[in-house]
């Protein structure tokens, strides 16, 4: 599997939409933005959706054909309807879709690793200037509708960010800004602490920001390059309220308001855009690119193919090891982890 089948993969399973280069059939080298309708692994092709970055329109492209994608990246904060039938498809014939995402649970544990990498960081709240421009816009509803002129601005936006987030691969970190909604803020002297919002993403062919119907939880936040703790506001019999947001979130704003100083701080369940920033140090996306060209050659070293389950199968030797003691100095889980150490290619001890 080559990284444009990982960024369609990706694509496919999460709902967004990819960025490629395009070969033509004349020759000509086009981009797009493309979001995904179905895949048709047998003749290699996709049926999508496509934005034409010049016109800012949205037209069914038909079949493009994968092999004629030159590079492709994943659009970061947009979305796109997920092809539930197609996902299940790819679970239950993996035979089907082997020329395209072979080693495809593998891929799916890395996925999920760099998932995990990015929510391990603290945000902080990032005014740039596509927030300000949207800023006096609320949020009703299941949608913000865009005009022409605030969509051609966002698109232009996110291609910056595209073409940004690859120089930054290239350094080693990754800077990630998400538009959002805010749900619960504190006003604090040295700034803003968003509590809670939900992420924005950017519905291409509807026009339109579309709130994650998950709220997104921030136990830290980082104010004035300080790392600051929802701790402060809470006692730690009302983490539990934290659980169920938005059942609990007049609740949880009334404990705030009890442990908030008398001055320089209030409470903010306004729903209105923010801009949030998160800054990645390792970009786990350009390492695991090296995993999976390792693990496509059949290059992939002992602790990869033992972390993947590759080293299952059998031991290498069926029988027991003899082992000779010198002296009593060793118990049973010693001479156990010996054991198997001699018998497998590689244990866990």
């Amino acid at each position: 599997m080559n990284m444009i089948s990982r960024d369609i993969f990706r694509a496919v399973h999460e709902g967004k939409w990819l960025s490629i280069e395009y070969r033509n059939q004349k020759e000509e080298i086009t981009k797009y933005w493309i979001g995904i309708r179905d895949l048709d692994a047998a003749n290699r092709t996709l049926s999508v959706d496509g934005l034409h970055l010049r016109q800012y329109t949205v037209k069914a492209l038909g079949k493009i054909r994968i092999d004629a994608i030159l590079s492709a990246s994943v659009i970061e904060g947009s979305w796109c309807p997920v092809n539930q039938k197609l996902i299940q498809d790819i679970y239950d014939n993996p035979h089907k879709y082997a020329s395209l995402f072979d080693h495809a649970a593998n891929l799916k544990i890395l996925n999920y690793l760099e998932m995990c990498s990015r929510m391990d960081t603290t945000p902080y709240l990032s005014d740039f200037a596509l927030v300000r421009y949207l800023d006096r816009e609320r949020v009703r509803g299941a949608y913000c509708p865009l005009s022409e002129e605030q969509f051609r601005m966002i698109v232009r936006n996110f291609q910056y960010r595209t073409q940004n987030q690859d120089k930054n691969r290239s350094e080693g970190g990754l800077k990630i800004r998400q538009l959002a909604m805010n749900v619960l803020s504190i006003h604090m002297p040295k700034g803003l602490y968003v509590l809670a919002y939900r992420k924005l993403n950017l519905d291409v062919k509807n026009r339109a920001l579309k709130p994650d119907e998950e709220i997104t939880i921030c136990t830290e936040f980082t104010l004035d390059g300080t790392k600051q703790s929802i701790r402060r506001f809470l006692d730690a019999e009302d983490y539990e309220l934290l659980q169920d947001f938005e059942g609990n979130q007049e609740e949880i704003k009334d404990r705030i308001m009890v442990h908030m100083p008398r001055r320089g701080s209030s409470v903010d369940d306004m729903p209105y855009i923010i801009g949030l920033g998160m800054d990645i140090p390792l970009d786990l996306y350009k390492e695991y690119e090296s995993v999976i060209k390792m693990v496509q050659k059949g290059e992939a070293t002992v602790p990869i193919r033992a972390f993947f389950g590759d080293l299952l199968d059998r031991p290498r030797r069926t029988g027991a090891y003899p082992i000779a003691l010198i002296n009593q100095n060793i118990n049973m889980d010693q001479l156990l982890a010996i054991h198997n150490a001699m018998k497998y290619p590689v244990a866990y001890i």
